[in-house]
């Protein structure tokens, strides 16, 4: 059985550690599981950022406007909001830079907002929307409307445009990104086995301020929607199955891919309905998001970002739209807890083939993160605190040499320790 450890006495076993150094090297195939991780600071490095795209909460920006909203989403433990609009009725003539002071006020950042393709790439009126990027602190800023085109010299036009406009994103010190529907993974009109995505991708030039943000249920979308070609753009398989897997775009080049939006849901009856998809909370629909980011890993920085077109039509008994913020929160919040501890598993795993660890330490690692998992999925939060507390114990006892990898091990460790102890202390809070 666990030996139950609050965080006070985890900061103690970890003792003067050196906590926080990164840079592990991770040469050779991956052992076991394979990495997960969905939050990503840095280079297998875990964040503490859970986010929202505000679009989702649209109804009540517009009758309580930002002040109430802003306080709620933080008060749920929101840390990152992505702007969907600067304006509210609710909040006549307010500021950017009162919009600034309101995110500071929370605790919050701003990671990006979706403006016009024309906004986002035309000058004479990029310039301004890249100001007020800059004023709100935003490092992104970007679009949700398709790609440009449906030849793929149409797409390779369009393309260019973003590659000229992030040139000049460049000189605020942003990043500019376009957000998938299902649409970007149809066909062409002239190469009808070429997906529009491929040569828009294959024309961005990466070495610039352009990503990918992947909208993660849209994408499976166009993989059911657009499963294979045939018809104006694409046809469903008649079992409606999937074409391709979205993860595996990401996990060929995940360095382009900055923002997810974690967006859940159920298939349609018609696979070739809209996207496909009718969107839900986080947790209540079909994507298995854990299976998503074990093939991302945690290899380049990411940012999960809660949407949910519908969530304005959340019934009243069920809290309303700032119910579903909430139960969405909560849910990924598990996630992302669930793929720190899949993503530690595979770091010992990796060690042990890089020759970091013996191989009986390593076994003994992964045997306590296996019953933190177990224990924590089981909604035992402080027997999973336990389990990881051994794994501390053992790491700091047993890992001798490979300084930067103790430290990271224990960093990372030290960040889930807190997650889990928040869990408890929100089950125990009622």
């Amino acid at each position: 059985m666990g030996q139950n450890i609050s965080r006070r006495g985890f900061l103690g076993t970890a003792g003067g550690a050196a906590i926080g150094v990164a840079g592990l090297s991770m040469a050779g195939p991956l052992a076991g599981r394979a990495g997960a991780a969905m939050a990503v600071a840095a280079k297998d490095t875990p964040s503490p950022s859970l986010g929202l795209q505000l679009f989702s909460v649209r109804n009540a920006i517009s009758s309580l406007g930002f002040a109430v909203v802003f306080e709620t989403l933080a008060q749920q433990g929101y840390k990152e909001v992505e702007f969907a609009g600067y304006t509210s009725p609710a909040s006549p003539g307010i500021t950017i830079p009162q919009l600034r002071q309101l995110l500071d006020d929370n605790g919050l950042k701003a990671i990006g907002s979706h403006i016009s393709l024309n906004n986002l790439l035309n000058a004479g009126v990029r310039e301004q929307q890249y100001e007020i990027a800059v004023q709100l602190g935003m490092p992104y800023i970007g679009t949700a409307n398709d790609i440009p085109g449906q030849t793929v010299a149409e797409i390779q036009a369009g393309a260019d445009r973003f590659n000229a406009a992030a040139d000049v994103a460049a000189t605020y010190g942003l990043r500019i990104y376009q957000h998938n529907h299902a649409n970007e993974f149809a066909f062409t009109a002239d190469q009808p086995n070429v997906r529009r995505y491929t040569p828009f991708i294959n024309r961005i030039d990466w070495s610039r301020n352009v990503f990918l943000e992947m909208d993660i249920l849209w994408a499976y979308g166009g993989a059911r929607k657009y499963a294979q070609p045939g018809g104006t753009n694409g046809l469903p398989l008649p079992n409606g199955a999937f074409g391709f897997d979205p993860a595996n775009w990401v996990a060929a080049n995940p360095e382009r891919y900055r923002l997810f939006h974690a967006k859940d849901g159920t298939p349609n009856a018609d696979p070739a309905s809209g996207n496909s998809f009718t969107p839900s909370e986080f947790g209540a629909g079909t994507i298995d998001f854990r299976s998503f980011f074990a093939k991302v890993g945690a290899r380049y920085e990411n940012h999960p970002l809660w949407e949910q077109d519908n969530a304005p039509n959340t019934p009243a008994e069920l809290g309303g739209v700032f119910g579903a913020s909430r139960r969405s929160y909560l849910g990924m919040f598990e996630t992302r807890t669930l793929t720190w501890l899949d993503e530690m598993h595979a770091l010992v795993g990796r060690m042990v083939l890089n020759r970091q660890l013996t191989a009986s330490v390593g076994a003994g690692l992964q045997d306590r993160l296996d019953r933190a998992i177990s224990r924590y999925q089981d909604g035992h939060e402080e027997s999973a605190m336990g389990y990881l507390g051994q794994f501390v114990a053992k790491v700091g006892n047993q890992v001798r040499g490979f300084s930067a990898s103790k430290a990271m091990l224990l960093s990372n460790a030290d960040m889930i320790m807190g997650w889990l102890q928040e869990s408890e202390d929100r089950e125990l809070g009622g």
